[in-house]
C-alpha cells in the first residue's frame, strides 16, 4: 500500500508510530553532558566555536544522507518528496541560501571561524559522519526512513532550542542565529515526508522492530558524537595550564611585586566580588578576591558581621578557610566545626556548607579555593546555592 492509499488519520492515531515517538522523547541521548550544558548557559564563545567547528562536517554533509535513503527508495512519489526537502537544504533558486552555506555565515559571522574550510576535523568527527552515512546507504527504506525522519530530523527542533539557550547565554543575537531559526520552523516537515515513507510499510512483517532499530542507531550515533565533543571540550579547557605546568618556566616572571604579596589589614583592600544580605536567613557578608597573581588558586577575603552568617551553599572546587578573626563555627555537611582566630577548615568539593559568626564582633577569614581550576575543568554552574 503507497501513502497515496492511507487513510488520513493513520499518521496521527498509529498506535506503533506513537510508541516510536516515545521512544523518540526518552532516549538517552536527551541525557546528553553537552545537550545539558546549552540548557545552563554553560559555554563560552570559544567553547562554541570548537563545538560547531566539529558539527559542521555533519551539517555539510546532510545533503548526502537524503540523497542516500532517496537512492534506495523504491516509490517514485516518495524520491520526488525527498529532492523537494534537497530542494529546500540546497536553497533552491539561490545557492547562497543553501543551508551548508548558512551555517558557515554563522561559524565565521557569530563564532569567528576565519576559514570554515580550514577547520581541523577531529577522528571521532570523521568517524560520527561516516557511520551516519553508512547506515543511511545500507539502511532498507522503511529503516532509512526512520533513520532520517524519527532520529534526525524530527528531533531538531527540540535539539536546536537547547542549542539556542547556550548560544544566546553566551551573549550571541538572534539576528546571527539564522540557521536554527530555519531548522526550527521547517525540519518538522522534512520530517513529515520520511514519517509518510515509513507508515508506508507499516505493513511490512518487521516493520515496527526495524524502525525502533533505525531509530535507537541514530540516536546513539548522534549521542556518542556529543559525548566525544564534551570530553575534547574538557581537555581544550585544561590544555593551557597543563602545557604550562610541563613549560617548566616560572610564572612569577614579568609580574609585579603587589601582584605576589597581599598586605594585611582589617580595612577592605581587596576587589569586593560577591556581597549579600537576607534579614530573614540572618545572611550578611561580603567575599573580596585578594589581587595576587595565581593561575589555579583563587584566594577570598570573607567578611561576616556580628551574629550573622554567609549562605549555605556548596560549588565545584574545594576551598581552605583560615580563621583570622572572630569566631563561630563552620557547618560543613551534618557536622559542625567551632572556630577561633588560627583555625583551619577544609571543605571538600560539592559539601553544602556556612560560616556562622557567633561572636560579638566581625569574623574576618581567608577562603582559598581551586576555582580557577575547577571552572574550567566543571561545565555548568560552578555554584549551587540553597538559601533556605
Amino acid at each position: 500500500m503507497s501513502v497515496t492509499q492511507l487513510p488520513a488519520s493513520t499518521r496521527t492515531v498509529h498506535p506503533q508510530l506513537a510508541e516510536l515517538h516515545r521512544r523518540q522523547a526518552e532516549h538517552p541521548f536527551w541525557s546528553s553532558k553537552l545537550l545539558a550544558g546549552f540548557a545552563q548557559g554553560a559555554f563560552s564563545k570559544a567553547d562554541l566555536s570548537y563545538i560547531f567547528s566539529q558539527y559542521h562536517l555533519y551539517s555539510k554533509s546532510f545533503t548526502r544522507f537524503i540523497a542516500a535513503v532517496m537512492a534506495n527508495c523504491d516509490d517514485d512519489l516518495f524520491r520526488s518528496q525527498l529532492s523537494e526537502n534537497l530542494w529546500d537544504e540546497g536553497g533552491g533558486c539561490e545557492p547562497d541560501r543553501r543551508h551548508a552555506q548558512i551555517y558557515r555565515n554563522f561559524l565565521t559571522g557569530a563564532l569567528g571561524v576565519a576559514d570554515p574550510a580550514a577547520i581541523a576535523y577531529e577522528s571521532y568527527t570523521h568517524n560520527f559522519v561516516r557511520e551516519f552515512l553508512v547506515a543511511c546507504l545500507r539502511a532498507e527504506p522503511m529503516a532509512g526512513a526512520a533513520f532520517l525522519s524519527l532520529g534526525t530530523e524530527g528531533i531538531v527542533p527540540r535539539m536546536y532550542q537547547l542549542m539556542l539557550s547556550g548560544l544566546r547565554g553566551a551573549g550571541l543575537p538572534d539576528d546571527q542565529l539564522e540557521f536554527f531559526h530555519i531548522h526550527i520552523s521547517c525540519d518538522d516537515e522534512h520530517a513529515l515526508t520520511l514519517e509518510n515513507m515509513l507508515l508506508s510499510y507499516a505493513g511490512q512483517p518487521g516493520w515496527f522492530d526495524a524502525c525502533a532499530a533505525a531509530l535507537d542507531h541514530a540516536l546513539t550515533l548522534r549521542a556518542e558524537f556529543f559525548a566525544n565533543i564534551f570530553e575534547a571540550l574538557q581537555v581544550r579547557r585544561l590544555a593551557p595550564i597543563l602545557a604550562r605546568m610541563q613549560g617548566h618556566q616560572s610564572l612569577a616572571r614579568g609580574v609585579p611585586d603587589e601582584s605576589l604579596v597581599h598586605r594585611a589589614t582589617a580595612a577592605a583592600t581587596g576587589d569586593t566580588m560577591y556581597a549579600n544580605k537576607v534579614e530573614k536567613l540572618n545572611v550578611d557578608f561580603t567575599v573580596e578576591r585578594l589581587p595576587v597573581a595565581a593561575e589555579v588558586l583563587d584566594p577570598r577575603m570573607v567578611r561576616i558581621p556580628a551574629g550573622k552568617f554567609n549562605e549555605k551553599h556548596k560549588h565545584t572546587h574545594e576551598t581552605l578557610i583560615h580563621i583570622i578573626e572572630g569566631t563561630g563555627q563552620v557547618l560543613v555537611d551534618d557536622r559542625v566545626l567551632a572556630v577561633r582566630p588560627g583555625d583551619s577548615v577544609m571543605v571538600p568539593r560539592w559539601a553544602l556548607h556556612q560560616t556562622q559568626n557567633l561572636g560579638a564582633t566581625e569574623m574576618r577569614f581567608l577562603a582559598v579555593t581551586d576555582y580557577n581550576l575547577s571552572q574550567r575543568a566543571y561545565l555548568g554552574d560552578a555554584t549551587d546555592y540553597r538559601l533556605r
